[in-house]
């Protein structure tokens, strides 16, 4: 799993990661891994592939309503989500930083960091957890529990990223640290407005996202 450490100006910088980025390694095998799970994976692969396609080519109706609430709900949670949430299946880390900082340094930042959104998430975690049950009080209303719905997503997404920081922080996770001379150089916009960087593939995807969030302080 490749990570950055990005600098916005000379005392602000944050973790990234971008999923177009992912490797998928295999999983551990053995015997026991098995065909009939593998098959029924590759089946629920397919199926929610198919769901997500109607979901997102839905352009009016429930499905699209739905899709509308679904999108900005979402946008109230931090994009450092996915990458946290990654950690509970790494298998190893790769930590691309400026080179003007030394090792020591970026990774004493890097577990402070994994601290605190460890912490973070598990406050938020009990939160969702203890107002979840109480929102199966909305299935008497028409139409799907959508709020129901988000409470529990989001605290089985809070859970994946404590789980995955836990393991983060606890060294279950090799990390390897290489020093790059371009992440010395600040995140900056294109002539298009986009925030990009010259040392990510493709200028990063939701990089504007994770620099706008960095700035301001953060909503849940």
């Amino acid at each position: 799993m490749k990570i950055y450490l990005l600098l916005i100006d000379d005392e602000q910088f944050f973790f990234y990661s971008d999923d177009s980025e992912a490797t998928h390694e295999p999983q551990d095998g053995g015997d026991s891994a098995g065909k009939a799970p593998a098959g029924f994976a590759d089946w629920l692969h397919k199926q929610h592939d198919k769901f997500m396609k109607r979901w997102h080519e839905a352009e009016s109706g429930l499905a699209h309503w739905l899709r509308r609430c679904w999108e900005w709900l979402h946008s109230w949670s931090h994009p450092d989500e996915w990458m946290l949430s990654q950690l509970r299946s790494a298998k190893r880390i790769e930590l691309y930083h400026p080179a003007s900082r030394t090792e020591d340094e970026v990774f004493a930042i890097w577990q402070n960091y994994v601290s605190r959104q460890r912490n973070r998430h598990l406050v938020w975690l009990t939160i969702n957890g203890v107002i979840a049950p109480f929102t199966v009080l909305f299935a008497i209303l028409p139409g799907p529990n959508i709020i129901g719905y988000w409470f529990l997503y989001r605290a089985v997404h809070h859970l994946l990223v404590v789980w995955g920081t836990v393991r983060a922080g606890r060294g279950g996770v090799p990390t390897e640290l290489y020093p790059r001379d371009a992440l010395d150089m600040p995140v900056e916009r294109d002539d298009a407005g986009k925030t990009r960087h010259a040392a990510l593939v493709g200028g990063g995807e939701r990089l504007g996202e994770h620099v706008a969030r960095s700035r301001a302080p953060r909503r849940r």
